[in-house]
């Protein structure tokens, strides 16, 4: 079978004890435009936007829009169609503002905003958030964070979100409430959310008893935000739905349509499991490629061993990761205070509760001593992995093969809970 590695294929013989090829269940695909005539017109618990938007006659309108992390396929036609609502419900082009949530990333450049939004900047006011700039405080969350929020957004009279669901490694989902935080929060915000990532609960595909995405949807609550519009997109980047209207209820649709075509349902889990990132970009550098380990733990048993596979043409890809990696043994990073975990390099601290308990084979074209100094094992071959984990589980060795890390939740039994 053929892997995708880099912008090419790794062929891979079929692995001993092969229990499956898990793979998310193929997609439809419908033109985007009828997409979204017809979620628009028809909004999850809700008026249509141009009747709310004529019954509450909001002098400014800000919408929140993703960065160039979150590319969302057909943004610019999205958010022209949004902006189409806003102008024919007889908002002046002059109160529409368009906010990117950047978060704590950097600002994007011309040429990004002409990437991710074409022309519309031409035509609307953009902003882009900026964490240590000018933020109010609308409140605290039920656990006691304090929620500073982008002035500009908190002072608008109407507050429409946009995203893609997709799964987060500590937000559980991406998109909804995402958008205010981390979106336009202020940094200490972020950063005291953010550090709560190794408590019980955090997890990829998790919300329920997780702190972070509650305190992301209290900090929603707590601002306003009155419309929604988020998409689900298929594995190959294509829109598979639009979900629009009530900002809690919509993102839930969309999440519980999301997690309908990405849960694939395993008989049993396996000692093994041979993973791809997905090929360019998924495995670009490192920090992208082994997030694709986090899903794959579904379907590994306890003591389970990984072979990942991800060419990472351009490094280790963050260097506050590899700082922390390097300079700080697994169990270090396990107990390293919360209250020093600091945003960017935060990934290692759910990494090394990965490494505790299994072993992450990693075929690559880094290093093979960075590789081995971050915790990683490096292989020159499948079958070296093979062999080295036929030493650990020995001959009735089970595997499954995942081709795309990040595009799948394995389910034991189908079961809708997560293994933490």
């Amino acid at each position: 079978m053929d892997l995708r590695y880099g912008k090419g294929f790794m062929s891979i013989e079929t692995p001993p004890g092969l229990l499956g090829v898990i793979e998310p269940k193929p997609a439809v695909v419908r033109p985007v435009d009828d997409l979204l005539k017809e979620n628009v017109m028809k909004p999850v618990n809700g008026q249509r936007l141009k009747e709310t938007l004529h019954k509450n006659k909001p002098g400014h309108v800000v919408v929140i829009v993703s960065d160039i992390t979150r590319k969302i396929a057909h943004y610019e036609r999205i958010l022209r169609f949004l902006a189409g609502e806003l102008v024919n419900a007889g908002i002046d082009e002059k109160n529409i503002e368009f906010v990117v949530a950047l978060g704590t990333h950097r600002i994007h450049t011309a040429d990004e905003d002409a990437f991710l939004y074409g022309t519309l900047t031409h035509d609307f006011n953009f902003t882009q958030h900026d964490c240590h700039g000018d933020c109010a405080c609308v409140g605290k969350t039920s656990t006691g964070l304090d929620v500073w929020v982008n002035r500009r957004v908190k002072e608008a009279d109407f507050v429409i979100t946009t995203g893609r669901v997709d799964f987060h490694y500590l937000a559980g989902y991406s998109g909804g409430r995402k958008s205010i935080l981390p979106g336009v929060a202020s940094y200490e915000t972020i950063r005291n959310n953010h550090k709560k990532l190794v408590r019980n609960g955090v997890f990829i595909g998790q919300t329920d008893g997780n702190v972070i995405a509650q305190e992301m949807a209290d900090a929603a609550r707590l601002l306003g935000v009155d419309y929604l519009l988020n998409v689900v997109e298929t594995p190959d980047r294509d829109i598979a739905q639009v979900f629009s209207g009530d900002p809690e209820e919509a993102f839930q649709e969309a999440v519980h349509y999301f997690v309908a075509a990405r849960r694939v349902s395993i008989p049993e889990r396996a000692d093994c499991v041979i993973v791809s990132a997905g090929g360019f970009p998924q495995d670009k550098n490192f920090y992208h490629t082994h997030k694709s380990v986090n899903l794959a733990m579904q379907a590994l048993k306890k003591q389970g061993s990984v072979i990942l596979i991800g060419q990472c043409a351009e490094g280790v890809g963050n260097e506050k990761f590899m700082q922390l990696m390097l300079e700080h043994n697994i169990e270090a990073l396990l107990h390293y205070p919360e209250e020093r975990i600091d945003v960017g390099g935060h990934r290692a601290f759910l990494t090394a509760k990965i490494l505790k308990d299994h072993r992450v084979y990693v075929l690559t074209d880094l290093d093979p001593d960075m590789v081995r100094r971050i915790g990683f094992t490096p292989i020159r071959s499948i079958n070296e992995g093979i062999d080295a984990v036929k030493r650990e589980h020995g001959d009735g060795l089970k595997t499954y093969v995942i081709p795309n890390g990040k595009a799948v939740l394995p389910s034991l039994n189908g079961r809708k809970s997560i293994l933490n």
